[in-house]
């Protein structure tokens, strides 16, 4: 790089978080490199401006650094046509609370994207027992892609809000509580785990 050159602000802000991260997630180069699949040579032109901090860098940088790819370069999402902004609307807990929170994905026709915590739980509804009972204990955590039944009709898993309850629940297909029971339900299309 020449010394009259300006250094890119996305490059300065990845030197930055790399400084921060480095410390708290205590890796060495060498071991990013690995991670990333890269060069240790690599990831230094990166950091020296030697080479081009392009869209996709940007985004294999904020993974690998668990950061919002807007915090290295605010302008990277302009710059992937197939991706964009996806607003989380409600947590899986209290569905009567919007969250402020986004990530990133390739474009979809799904209506909403709702975090999961990790005490969600696919369940199945026993008419026996009046209750709900655990079905599928997997943990889910992460986000979970929802639209309504009619735009994804062969669903395997439905996302339900009960009557009287702020909590979201999944439920297989074909083990759903009584229609008089449902407040909501959803389509899930898929899950993220994070």
């Amino acid at each position: 790089m020449k010394s009259s050159e300006r250094i890119p602000q996305a490059v300065l802000n990845l030197r930055k978080i790399w400084q921060q991260k480095k410390v708290e997630m205590q890796f060495t180069q060498i071991e990013a490199a690995k991670n990333l699949d890269w060069s240790q040579g690599a990831i230094s032109q990166y950091l020296s401006n030697i080479t081009e901090l392009g869209p996709g860098a940007v985004v294999k940088f904020a993974n690998f650094l668990d950061v919002d790819p807007t915090e290295i370069d605010p302008e990277v999402e302009h710059k992937l046509p197939h991706i964009h902004r996806i607003n989380l609307s409600y947590s899986s807990d209290d569905m009567t609370r919007p969250v402020d929170e986004h990530l990133y994905s390739r474009k979809t026709n799904v209506t909403e994207y709702i975090r999961v915590s990790p005490s969600s739980k696919i369940e199945g509804y026993r008419d026996t027992s009046n209750a709900s009972s655990v079905f599928w204990d997997v943990g889910l955590t992460g986000v979970a892609q929802i639209c309504a039944t009619s735009k994804y009709p062969s669903a395997k898993v439905l996302a339900i809000r009960l009557k009287n309850e702020k909590k979201l629940r999944f439920y297989l297909k074909n083990d759903t509580p009584p229609p008089e029971k449902i407040q909501k339900m959803w389509a899930v299309v898929a899950f993220l785990y994070m």
